[in-house]
């Protein structure tokens, strides 16, 4: 069960670049590849208008002032906004998509200047998967949009230079002075495509990249400062530096005021384990410690004997997420599937429980150590994708209700934590078995109970999916009053947790969430949702912002499913639309929650008749985002 759990972790967790994806929200019209391209301004004339954004330039944060938007094809409804301004490229017959699609965004607001704002995401313009980024200037009406310069990279392994095929799951913040951070995971596909200039060709090598802005966004530095830096398994490296995230801590009553750290899954050559690994940087990026592995021991919690590790080992672990307190500790929040559940041989329990558990572990000293983990709470992951839809082998995925093949791409639960204040720590994550679903509250008729493991998969199986008000997944909600020493879910039951959405008449899917502290101390949160219109029989989905008075609606009409990236062999719907979501709230109390949204059309050609006649396939995946107040 374990080592499936891993397999499953490494299909869900790092093919985001290595297979792709996308969504889309909206109604159908005019493809962008047709509209007029007017009113357009570069990127240089931006970034001219917005120098000198860092306070300590001595230029006021002021001049960064509303621009035109840059790019071809902005687009914007009655509420939502794109942010990438790309348009959408055509995809010849056997590369549907491929081009076509933006997803798994990361938000940032400059806390000197509340309009500037940034997104980031994994951006396919160019055809794979690179660092993409938008800034805007006037909090989130107008954007300008463009690709990190991650590809030239300096050398390692002996190298003057080094050539990055690919990238992707990237993160944003800003620090104190308003500089801007832009975290970009880079690598090389496991094929002979890399020239170091002495003809012997580097496959699989990964890194992290980090790339500095000056003025909001609009320009990078270059090349990209590395994090850490591995050759590929073939060459005696790592098998993948994986799932990276970064943030910032910006408390002015910190010690480590503007330290920069970064949390994420250190994979060996062989695949056979995820411990989670940390760096931290105190010169803006330049140079980084490296603190290694830090998802600790636990004999409690992490009994399970995993890829030879000691039982104890805390080392099957992903979907690391730091955060920061105003006294400067530091947070890391992370998935873990060494706990003893009852579908495991030797566990106690019911032979049908297949949940994994959220820990925690904690910096007293800047990240130069961690504490051992402590249990945020459990919780069942997204079950099996080819068992209830016949789709997407190796992946969990979020099913309609009831079941159709119309919702196949790849789908993980994630946490997302929140330093309300020293003493108080919030974390949200997703469970399939939540208060909604929980057996014992048979709404509607529908019951969800864990049935263990697929034989073929090694992914959760459930009874009750696909009913209506059966299973569906919820956003679970789990505090700690003592600084993180123990929270609500360490001894209640998932299914007695909180959730963050409101569920309506019918039992909806709620995914992807991300959470974020407004001004005023509270936390909101962000996530696709299925409790609106005929979203879960459709596969159409919506997002939401959940604020301390209510939940909003944040986009204006449902997004129909994306076909971008289709599964194999299919124009189908599409296998992939990020692992997360972003969400940011600025000094001025908006929120600006960005997700993948799959309202444009995308096309295709006939290559053997006339390649200029387009035929629209389907929908693809582009980034929007919308300001609210919290």
């Amino acid at each position: 069960m374990r080592r499936a759990l891993l397999i499953a972790g490494l299909v869900t967790f790092m093919v985001p670049f290595l297979l792709n994806g996308a969504t889309a929200t909206g109604e159908p019209h005019l493809p962008k590849f047709l509209k007029p391209i007017s009113g357009t301004v570069s990127v240089d004339a931006l970034a001219t208008s917005a120098a000198g954004a860092r306070a300590q330039t001595q230029v006021s944060a002021a001049a960064l002032a509303p621009t035109t938007t840059s790019g071809g094809c902005a687009d914007h409804s009655a509420t939502n906004y794109r942010a990438n301004q790309d348009c959408t490229n055509q995809s010849a017959p056997g590369f549907l998509g491929r081009a076509s699609s933006q997803n798994e965004t990361a938000v940032a607001v400059n806390p000197t200047n509340a309009n500037n704002v940034i997104i980031s995401q994994n951006d396919y313009r160019n055809g794979d998967g690179a660092c993409g980024v938008n800034f805007s200037f006037d909090g989130g009406t107008h954007w300008g949009s463009g690709l990190a310069p991650m590809n030239f990279g300096g050398g390692f392994m002996g190298g003057a230079r080094h050539y990055w095929t690919s990238g992707g799951d990237t993160s944003v913040a800003f620090d104190s002075s308003g500089e801007a951070y832009l975290m970009c995971q880079v690598f090389v596909r496991p094929f002979p495509t890399n020239d170091e200039g002495d003809n012997v060709p580097v496959a699989g090598s990964s890194a992290f990249e980090i790339f500095r802005s000056s003025d909001g966004g609009a320009s990078w530095s270059f090349p990209g400062n590395y994090v850490v830096s591995t050759a590929g398994a073939a060459d005696g490296g790592l098998g993948l530096l994986d799932k990276e995230y970064m943030t910032i801590d910006t408390s002015p009553s910190s010690p480590y005021k503007d330290r920069i750290y970064v949390a994420w899954a250190n994979y060996p050559a062989d695949f056979s384990e995820a411990p989670i690994y940390f760096a931290y940087s105190s010169d803006h990026g330049v140079t980084w410690h490296q603190t290694g592995e830090i998802s600790g021991f636990s004999a409690t919690l992490c009994p399970i004997s995993f890829a030879g590790r000691p039982a104890g080992t805390c080392n099957n672990s992903q979907f690391a997420d730091p955060f920061v307190a105003p006294n400067g500790n530091v947070y890391v929040a992370f998935v873990n599937g060494d706990n003893c559940a009852g579908a495991f041989s030797g566990c106690p329990g019911p032979s049908g429980d297949n949940h994994s558990q959220i820990l925690i572990v904690k910096s007293t000293d800047g990240g130069n150590s961690f504490g051992n983990p402590v249990k945020v709470g459990d919780y069942n992951e997204l079950p099996d994708c080819l068992t209830y839809t016949g789709q997407d082998a190796f992946r969990s995925c979020v099913p309609t209700a009831p079941l159709s093949t119309k919702s196949i791409f790849r789908a993980a639960n994630y946490p997302s934590g929140v330093a309300v204040t020293n003493q108080t720590i919030v974390v949200d994550y997703a469970s399939y078995i939540n208060a909604h679903s929980n057996p014992s509250n048979p709404t509607g008729g529908g019951k969800c109970k864990p049935n263990g493991f697929s034989s073929t998969t090694g992914l959760p199986l459930y009874t009750g999916v696909g009913l209506v008000n059966g299973c569906n997944n919820d956003i679970v909600i789990s505090a700690s009053t003592n600084g993180g020493a123990s929270f609500s879910g360490t001894t209640t039951d998932v299914a007695n947790l909180p959730t963050r959405n409101n569920e309506g008449a019918q039992l909806a899917d709620q995914w992807f969430q991300w959470s974020a502290k407004t001004p005023s101390g509270a936390v909101v949160a962000s996530y696709y949702d299925r409790q609106y219109g005929n979203d879960m029989s459709s596969g159409n989905m919506d997002f939401t912002l959940a604020k301390p008075s209510g939940f909003v609606r944040v986009t204006d009409a449902s997004m129909p499913p994306a076909n971008d990236f289709p599964a194999s062999g299919s124009v189908t719907y599409s296998t992939f639309m990020g692992d997360y979501t972003g969400l940011a709230v600025g000094p001025d109390g908006k929120a600006h929650p960005a997700w993948e949204d799959t309202r444009n059309p995308i096309s295709t050609f006939n290559e053997s008749a006339d390649a200029r006649t387009l035929t629209v396939f389907g929908f693809g995946g582009d980034i929007y985002t919308r300001s609210l107040s919290t």
